[in-house]
């Protein structure tokens, strides 16, 4: 099957309603119209049929009774049977064989006295069941319909995209997602019955489905199965795979069993063929396996298999060539008819397979148990003598290093050494020049102090002399009589601070203008301060 192909299949990937059942005087599709109009259609259909009216005929007072909201319907029960009533408002119930049943979203799903209505979007599914037990699939769309004749079921709204993570197929070994399976039942009696299967395949991937003897394979996207008839086989990967697994016990020229693990990789490119015979891919290839390893194993000798216990455990050995180098070196192994056999036989069943490994072996049978043993207490010994040995390269290596920073350490005290002698003796150097410097210094000061101080003496004693002398030249200069009356002049200034305040004291010339002035003055005085 070539990617891309598109399969018709009776009864598969049918999202259409059915025509007898568009053909139902009471069920009427929705389409490309709204619920609205199509229960007023459905309205018509029942009166033209005689079962009575849908649409009630109460009016929208507005101010009483039941309230119902815009986007709404509300729903009365009349003597059994649904009446609906559309324009929102508020409604007055006088009829006593009336009574309120409720009020529903016009977008719900609502199935209530025999009125089903139910609209789905683009990415979802209706699965719905016909009075004849019938299923159908409606997807974008809806219907709405009255059970006078029969209900219409609803059996479930499936989200087509997105299936329930619980539905995932997953591959064995890797737990990749291969699709979504999800089963959609109805009770039929005390049994469950599937009656719709949605699938969710991913890209690259293949579902195998059944109808009789043909096998038929559904590409990747979204598909349903409403057929009875039609069975699912299983989800398969077309990208590349691989699978690893343990062989039976193959016998060597002497006869002793060896078991190998091997890592297939593969492709599938025929999965309708190989679904004809197989439920998985890994079903096909371990036959043909099988033949090939014991084709391979029947040519060696079973020491070829004794030069070491695993692929990345090989002792060198410079006697012997590994095993696994020997497995794979012959050219019967890659161009022989061995490996074209298996490639031949995975093609009959739809399958390439690209690689072909060898991971490991193990010797079976009381022979092989000895072998294994004798050859693992080999390698054994070969591992403890190179423990042993390495052991010893690192003791030695490790009593090098110890000597090593031993003589590094030695330099060190050696030079730490060098360097504090060095810096006692610049210490001790210091030192000395610095008390000379201070002994130069101290001689020095005391000599610039002594310099000072008799400059200073004769600078005195030159003052000294020459205020000498002024006063000497100053006394010479004095009239006679100044001395008398420079004392007769403290008397008086004596004489002065010995008065009382207020005491008004005159000296001066006996002039007439004079001492009338004067008493002009002391009269005005006086008559101020009689104020």
């Amino acid at each position: 099957m070539e990617k891309g192909d598109k399969i018709e299949v009776a009864h598969v990937d049918d999202w259409s309603v059915p025509q007898d059942v568009k053909a139902n005087p009471l069920f009427v599709e929705i389409g490309n119209g709204n619920v609205i109009d199509r229960i007023k259609v459905l309205d018509q259909k029942m009166k033209q049929e005689g079962v009575g009216k849908l649409i009630s005929s109460k009016l929208n007072n507005g101010l009483f009774g039941r309230r119902l909201d815009a986007g709404r319907i509300a729903i009365w029960k009349v003597a059994g049977k649904p009446q609906v009533s559309l324009n929102p408002g508020r409604y007055l119930n006088f009829n006593f064989a009336c009574s309120w049943f409720g009020s529903y979203d016009i977008t719900s799903q609502i199935e209530q006295l025999g009125l089903t209505v139910c609209q789905v979007g683009q990415s979802e599914a209706m699965v719905v069941q016909d009075p004849q037990n019938r299923v159908f699939i409606i997807r974008n769309g809806g219907f709405v319909s009255y059970g006078a004749y029969g209900r219409f079921k609803i059996l479930a709204v499936v989200d087509t995209l997105n299936l329930p993570q619980n539905t995932a197929v997953l591959e064995p070994g890797s737990n990749r997602v291969l699709g979504y399976k999800h089963e959609v039942q109805s009770t039929v009696g005390d049994a469950n019955v599937t009656v719709a299967t949605f699938l969710n395949i991913p890209a690259n991937n293949v579902a195998l489905i059944q109808q009789g003897t043909k096998i038929f394979a559904l590409n990747g996207g979204q598909h349903v199965l409403t057929n009875p008839s039609t069975t699912f086989r299983s989800f398969l990967s077309l990208g590349e795979r691989q699978h690893a697994f343990r062989t039976q016990p193959a016998y060597t020229l002497e006869g002793v069993p060896v078991v190998l693990d091997l890592n297939l990789r593969y492709k599938i490119f025929d999965p309708v063929t190989l679904t004809q015979h197989y439920d998985e891919p890994l079903q096909a290839l371990i036959n043909p396996s099988q033949t090939i390893v014991n084709a391979l194993v029947s040519r060696l000798s079973y020491q070829q298999f004794m030069r070491a216990q695993k692929i990345g455990g090989d002792v060198p050995d410079y006697h012997h060539t590994p095993w696994l180098e020997t497995f794979k070196s012959g050219n019967f192994f890659i161009k022989s008819e061995c490996i074209h056999e298996l490639r031949a036989l995975s093609q009959i069943h739809g399958i390439e397979v690209l690689a072909f490994d060898v991971m490991d072996r193990r010797l079976e049978g009381a022979l092989g148990k000895d072998l294994e043993k004798n050859a693992e207490q080999v390698l054994q010994n070969q591992m403890e003598a190179t423990q042993i040995e390495l052991r010893n390269h690192i003791n030695n290596e490790k009593q090098k290093g110890i000597l090593a920073v031993q003589q590094v350490e030695n330099e060190n005290r050696r030079n730490q050494a060098e360097t504090d002698y060095f810096i006692a003796q610049k210490q001790a150097d210091a030192k000395y020049y610095q008390q000379i410097k201070e002994a130069e210094a101290k001689a020095n000061t005391a000599a610039l102090i002594a310099q000072q101080e008799a400059k200073n003496i004769i600078t005195i004693a030159e003052a000294q002399k020459k205020q000498i002398a002024l006063q000497t030249e100053a006394l010479a200069q004095v009239p006679p009589g100044h001395a008398q009356n420079i004392q007769i002049l403290e008397k008086e200034i004596e004489k002065r601070r010995a008065m009382p305040p207020g005491t008004v004291w005159f000296e001066g010339s006996t002039d007439p203008n004079f001492v009338s002035g004067y008493t002009t003055a002391k009269g005005v005085a006086l008559a101020n301060n009689s104020k």
